[in-house]
Parts: structure tokens; C-alpha cells; sequence
């Protein structure tokens, strides 16, 4: 049952002239029916994500909840594939030497190799955890982009649990389970 949304105006002028055009009793019974169809319900002709794509058999709506099931397993794929890329971007930053250009009147009053010499390698001081790494294209144009696909692909499987249809939900929560299963070892902490 589909809710109707539109305006509603009564014919008579005593209700018109004092609701400004709007009949509350059809307001309050179009606000009754919507939330009404807030609840879990098992049919099979729930459209996701757009009118197109409404199952009308049970073949279709078997396939919409394979996609579904595919769809929650690439998600916990994304965001165990963040994670391993987080950990080797780290590793690699640990791994970079900082290059810090001296003057030669530095050099020579702090001892740091001949006067000719203008740049050491700095130590890495590991009391800042939270310090801001530099911003590298290399690392922080492929994390911004994965992001956007990861929080695109979430939204879109939320979007599937709130029609509210209990075999989107059920295919959510088991592509989220078996996707967790496969990968679930190499997410770190902060992503689950």
C-alpha cells in the first residue's frame, strides 16, 4: 500500500478559510497510513532504489536478494581492503627518512657533518601519534576515494534495510556475516 503524500483541500469554505486550504483529517489520516508502512513485512514487490528495479516475481526478488547478498560482501571487502591499505601507508611512512635543509652556520655550531653539507636526516620523534603526516597525492587522493565508495556503498545498503522488507534485510545481514567471515582478520580496530 502506497501512502499518498499530496495536499488535500476540503470544498467547503468554512474548512478552507479556517486550515488556510488544507483538510486536517486527511492530513492526520495520510500521516497514519505512512507510518503504517514503517514496519517489517515480507513482500516479494518492493522496489529498490528506484521504481525499475521492482521484483514481480519470486525469481526476480530471488535475484535482488543475491545482488544484495553481493553487494553487503563487497562492502566488508572495501572496508577490509581500507584497512590493509592503511597499514602499508603507514608502514611506508615509517619508513620514509624527512630530509631538513641546514644552513652551514647551523651545521657547524650543532656539529652536524662539514659546513659544505646542507642537509641531514632527521630523526622521526614517536612521542606525536596524532601528528599530521604530510599530504601525499600517492596515498591521500587513493584514500579519499576509497572512502567515497565505501560510505556510497554502505548508504546504498541502507537504503535496502529501510524499505523495511525483511528478505533485504535478512540478505544484508548475511552478505554483512559471510563478508566478515572471508575477511573480518584483516580489519583493524576503528573499521569495524
Amino acid at each position: 500500500m502506497a501512502a499518498d503524500f499530496t495536499l488535500h483541500s476540503d470544498t467547503s469554505s468554512s474548512s478552507s478559510s479556517s486550515h488556510a486550504g488544507m483538510d486536517m483529517s486527511s492530513s492526520d489520516s495520510t500521516m497514519s497510513m505512512s507510518m503504517a508502512s514503517m514496519t517489517f513485512h515480507t513482500s516479494i514487490s518492493d522496489a529498490l532504489y528506484s521504481t525499475a528495479w521492482t521484483p514481480k516475481t519470486q525469481g526476480q526478488y530471488a535475484g535482488t536478494i543475491i545482488f544484495l547478498i553481493f553487494l553487503a560482501l563487497f562492502y566488508r571487502f572495501l572496508v577490509a581492503y581500507r584497512s590493509v591499505l592503511e597499514h602499508r601507508w603507514s608502514k611506508l611512512d615509517s619508513e620514509r627518512k624527512v630530509l631538513v635543509a641546514v644552513s652551514s652556520s647551523q651545521s657547524q655550531d650543532s656539529g652536524i657533518g662539514n659546513p659544505k653539507e646542507n642537509v641531514v636526516v632527521a630523526e622521526k620523534n614517536e612521542k606525536g601519534l596524532w601528528a599530521a603526516k604530510p599530504w601525499r597525492w600517492s596515498v591521500d587522493l587513493p584514500r579519499s576515494g576509497l572512502a567515497v565508495l565505501v560510505s556510497g556503498v554502505g548508504y546504498l545498503l541502507m537504503l535496502a534495510v529501510m524499505t523495511f522488507n525483511v528478505g533485504y534485510f535478512m540478505a544484508v545481514l548475511g552478505g554483512i556475516f559471510v563478508g566478515e567471515l572471508a575477511w573480518g582478520r584483516w580489519i583493524k580496530g576503528g573499521d569495524h
